[in-house]
């Protein structure tokens, strides 16, 4: 068998980067050991940024129907107190800063919209089958795949391999890869249940409450399905319950004791063991093989960034992969991958371990899901890892900010709408000549691309408060170039004197963020 790319695990990270690689025209293969979807809803929390990345994707709609807005965290003695002490803010105050917002979707009901999503475009996802090893060279990657069902050993031949099998990763492991931090420590227990609570709830909607003896009851399912998740930590509470019978008693013991409900039957639907690992690895790149998801970090579950730092891993990775295979783009570009998600990953890890130690420097979520900035040459070396989301400032290595505009039609539109599998361009009210440029220059590298002028005389996009040009920090004539991924590559405050500039400015721009000198890139 032969594949561009294959992917080593069908989970949250695996799938995405299936879908993202289709979505810029690379086919892939993913294998994944398992027989299927996991049914322990897992990872919760899908934030503003994963919501953005899957609206890019049209899967808006599909993940809206299976979720639910965050309403906020309370406290109480049991489920049935008549009074609850609210933890912090309500609602969603990402919707003022992204299209998308944040969601509460779980794992297994986001899972089959990913893998629909992927077989519809192209991508082959084979459950039951497993990586056993791989062997790469200059020019791609041999592997072995087993399945599992047949015993049959296949062999399969990839340019690219990524490794997105989980938090123990056996191609990690066989890169000799390691891991700084702890692996496995604390240890929960979930557990899963349906239950008819409305006569305690009295109308409250939770996303979660936390009861004494760090027990917390989470909100699970959607609306028209309501799952209730019991979470506590593994010891003492747990100690004699080792297997499944006994787990599941326990289980329903605790969530009467902590509904208030003692004559309760819950349906318990699964009860999972695990251990709450804080590590990155120590790189996430070994030649034509790349690592990302809990393959590449883990995190702990404060703030539910682990699955959508892996979102992120994929999204990051997925375009430029397609670009070098394309030739567009020098093979280098894919080192920035390791240089920009090894930072984020541990700069995120660290503030989530801060925030569970309750330490004033921890950022707030806002900032960690949407105010990361990758390195660039042009804010200096001693730049800020991140900024205020609610006040962007569209440098480069920024996530290029929202703002919503009008189409011709009247029809509202997200900036970050604009942009897909190309490089973007937005041109201020009177940057006109910027589009023409561009597009010149692009046409010359073979690089995809796409031009908008924002707002001035009769636009194709409006910008019904004229807050363009200030939220991405460029003046009326001036421009910004946005990579596939939504973060900026480069901004010109005003469009150079010269009738030449403009062009020469993007194409250099291009060929940098192309890992490029001049010319087509090598197809590899």
């Amino acid at each position: 068998m032969e594949t561009p790319v294959l992917v080593v695990g069908a989970s949250l990270s695996g799938l995405s980067a299936a879908v993202l690689l289709a979505h810029h025209g690379t086919r892939c293969l993913v294998v994944e050991r398992r027989s299927g979807i996991g049914t322990h809803p897992r990872s919760r929390v899908l934030t503003a940024r994963s919501g953005e990345v899957f609206r890019s994707l049209g899967l808006e709609p599909a993940i809206e129907a299976v979720s639910r807005r965050p309403s906020g965290w309370f406290q109480a003695r049991t489920l049935s107190d008549a009074a609850w002490a609210r933890l912090g803010p309500t609602g969603d105050p990402t919707r003022l800063i992204s299209p998308a917002g944040s969601r509460l979707c779980d794992q297994n009901r986001l899972e089959p919209i990913l893998l629909a999503a992927a077989r519809s475009r192209g991508a082959r996802v084979l459950f039951g089958h497993e990586l056993t090893s791989f062997v790469q060279d200059p020019h791609g990657v041999t592997a072995r795949v087993l399945d599992r069902s047949t015993g049959r050993r296949r062999t399969v031949r990839c340019a690219y391999l990524l490794g997105a099998d989980g938090t123990r990763s056996p191609v990690r492991e066989a890169l000799g890869i390691g891991l700084r931090g702890r692996r496995g420590e604390p240890r929960f227990l979930s557990a899963v249940f349906a239950a008819d609570l409305d006569r305690v709830l009295r109308g409250r909607r939770p996303t979660a409450v936390v009861l004494p003896g760090s027990e917390v009851l989470f909100a699970r399912g959607t609306p028209g399905e309501p799952l209730w998740e019991y979470g506590v930590p593994d010891s003492p509470f747990v100690e004699g319950a080792e297997d499944g019978a006994a787990l599941v008693r326990f289980a329903r013991e605790r969530i009467r004791a902590v509904t208030g409900m003692p004559e309760l039957e819950p349906d318990v639907r699964s009860v999972l063991r695990w251990g709450a690992s804080a590590v990155v690895a120590e790189r996430f790149r070994e030649g034509r093989v790349l690592l990302l998801g809990d393959a590449a970090h883990t995190m702990p579950v404060i703030g539910g960034l682990g699955g959508n730092t892996g979102i992120q891993d994929a999204h990051n990775l997925a375009w430029k992969l397609a670009a070098v295979r394309r030739g567009n783009a020098g093979a280098s570009l894919l080192d920035t991958y390791d240089t920009e998600r090894s930072h984020v990953a541990a700069h995120t890890l660290w503030h989530v371990l801060a925030t569970a130690r309750g330490l004033p420097q921890a950022l707030h979520p806002e900032t960690l899901q949407l105010g990361h900035l990758y390195p660039d040459p042009a804010n200096g070396p001693d730049a800020d890892p991140c900024e205020d989301p609610y006040r962007p400032t569209g440098r480069p290595g920024s996530r290029a900010p929202h703002l919503w505009l009008r189409d011709r039609s009247g029809r509202r539109v997200s900036v970050l709408d604009l942009f897909g599998p190309r490089f973007t361009l937005l041109a201020g009210p009177r940057g006109q000549g910027w589009p023409p440029a561009g597009e010149r220059a692009a046409a010359g590298l073979g690089v995809p691309f796409v031009a908008h002028r924002i707002g001035g005389p009769q636009p194709a996009l409006r910008d019904p408060h004229a807050a363009f040009a200030d939220r991405y920090g460029i003046g009326p004539t001036g421009a910004v170039l946005v990579r596939p991924d939504g973060y900026v590559v480069r901004r010109w405050a005003a469009a150079p004197d010269a009738p030449t500039a403009p062009e020469h400015a993007v194409r250099e721009a291009l060929e940098r963020a192309t890992a490029r000198t001049s010319g087509p890139a090598r197809r590899a």
